[in-house]
């Protein structure tokens, strides 16, 4: 009978304990059924930024202005929400009294995401990668007042200048480079461009072949450590794809066209963010060309168009009339009545410079019709849209516009009359002048693709580069920005806003004013949430 008790009382707690655990385990299953996984405390916090074109390798020095590279690389300095100059790896750093040396004081706690400390002589391997013209690098111009750079010491760096530089700070935000894993290595065919091991707040997670980038949180960041688990950059180069992705919840953040904030619903999962920029568009002449040789021809197109016909019917109000490559700069010498409509005062300069209507109306001279082809690339339907616009707005003066919307590999710059051409910089007014309008950016064929030469902008450009007081630095790019609109390699037409899908999700994105084409949305990345 004992045994019988015992045997049926161990029973009967081994049961109660089973049925206790069954409804512990119910109750489980049943709370994370009803809680999302976006919403557990478990889950990983996980952004899709659908971008515009693929990314083909991850290197600073390589790319110029390419925001992924900012979330796996930083330099000595970082810009500010209003684009000033703060310190990052370089702590602080003094300057020589004759402004051309710099030395900088570099952060003793900042390791690569391999383990191995940053040290002054990545800083060297770095600038003297970039300066080194095997390197081919698009950035060059941005820095070859450079004479030499020394580590000297494992935290203490020294830029020797060949002249004073101002720019020179803002353009160490460059993203710095391993000396450890690409010294003796041909920097343009590395495996690293693909396999990058970095600084920043995020890291390389996983390349897939649907060209997909996988990055996930460095934890090693001497920064503010995101609250990002993971950032997936997906390349969805239709705008209508990314608008229909941002709508079911596929992509978190992507770029938007300007006349697709006109289909966001209250129900949709993101909303539309309107940013400012510096982001100018306008018709580059190709100055081979030698229809585009007199000014008085460029002056009047630039007379002939209406600008604000052009924000209010293209950008939707969402952008200002454009007269010059500075407008949004403390650097700018404010001029805008450049900018107004003046159709008589174009067929006046016109018929000053020998054009007159032939019998279908098109100007002749010497036998020249004045037409010309006008390209765009064809998947930007801003520039497409003002192409046509531009052939509108000048067929009244006989001047006849061939909009020839184009896939960018088939664009080649030397070849077209003209370009429809976007730019525009949100730090030192040296970037986006120097290297897009001086004559010595010809050559390399990266920037100033129209081949335009003006000896007194060379002037103005080099002495507004090299000047240490502000003020001085000013009154030339004043002098610059004089001899531009006499002698225009541009016919300036907008700034256009820039307007992101961002998801409901998604919170502390940044105001700033952007770059071209929207780029520096990532600037304050660490301090994003994700609910």
């Amino acid at each position: 009978m004992k045994k019988s008790f015992k045997l049926s009382l161990v029973m009967l707690c081994i049961a109660s304990l089973l049925a206790m655990l069954g409804c512990s385990s119910s109750q489980a299953d049943h709370q994370t059924e009803s809680v999302p996984a976006a919403q557990s405390a478990a889950s990983p916090k996980v952004i899709v930024f659908g971008t515009e074109s693929e990314v083909e390798k991850i290197n600073p020095v390589l790319n110029g202005d390419q925001d992924v590279d900012t979330l796996l690389f930083r330099g000595l300095t970082k810009p500010t929400s209003d684009n000033e100059v703060a310190p990052d790896i370089a702590k602080e750093w003094t300057v020589s009294a004759d402004q051309r040396e710099y030395t900088f004081l570099l952060r003793d706690d900042v390791v690569w995401e391999d383990g191995e400390p940053l040290t002054a002589e990545d800083v060297k391997f770095t600038l003297d990668t970039l300066l080194d013209p095997a390197t081919n690098s698009p950035i060059l111009s941005d820095f070859n007042e450079i004479d030499r750079v020394e580590a000297l010491d494992p935290h203490k760096v020294k830029i020797t200048l060949k002249d004073p530089f101002p720019p020179l700070l803002n353009k160490l935000k460059l993203g710095l480079l391993p000396k450890h894993l690409l010294e003796g290595q041909d920097i343009n065919t590395a495996a690293f461009n693909r396999k990058p091991v970095g600084n920043g707040p995020f890291k390389l997670k996983e390349w897939k072949p649907d060209r997909t980038i996988v990055l996930t949180r460095n934890d090693k960041f001497h920064g503010t450590k995101p609250q990002i688990d993971e950032m997936l950059i997906r390349p969805v180069t239709d705008p209508n794809t990314r608008l229909m992705q941002l709508k079911t919840g596929e992509i978190d953040l992507a770029y938007m066209e300007l006349n697709q904030e006109g289909s966001v619903k209250d129900s949709d999962p993101f909303t539309a963010l309107q940013m400012a920029t510096v982001d100018y568009r306008g018709m580059l002449y190709n100055f081979r060309n030698p229809l585009f040789q007199e000014p008085e021809v460029r002056l009047a197109m630039s007379a002939a168009i209406d600008r604000e016909a052009l924000v209010q019917g293209i950008l939707f109000g969402k952008g200002q009339p454009a007269y010059g490559p500075l407008q949004k700069s403390w650097a700018n010498d404010p001029a805008p009545e450049e900018a107004e409509h003046h159709p008589e005062a174009a067929k006046a300069l016109l018929e000053k410079a020998g054009w007159r209507p032939g019998e279908d109306g098109v100007l002749m001279k010497d036998g020249v019709r004045f037409e010309f082809d006008l390209v765009a690339p064809a998947t930007d339907t801003v520039r497409v849209a003002l192409a046509n616009a531009i052939r509108t707005q000048l067929k009244p003066l006989g001047i006849s516009v061939n909009p020839k919307p184009l896939d960018w590999s088939a664009i080649q710059f030397d070849k077209a009359d003209a370009f429809m051409i976007a730019w525009g910089s949100e730090f030192d007014p040296d970037d986006h002048t120097y290297r897009v309008f001086h004559s010595s950016q010809i050559e390399n064929g990266l920037y100033n693709y129209g081949a335009y030469r003006n000896d007194k902008v060379d002037k103005w450009l080099t002495e507004a580069r090299i000047e240490p007081d502000r003020d001085k630095r000013k009154e030339r790019y004043a002098e610059f920005q004089r001899e531009l609109r006499k002698d225009p390699a541009f016919n300036f037409l907008v700034y256009v806003d820039a307007l992101y899908g961002v998801s409901k999700k998604i919170n502390g994105v940044g105001h700033r004013p952007l770059g071209h084409h929207g780029a520096g949305v990532l600037w304050n990345i660490e301090e994003w949430t994700v609910n």
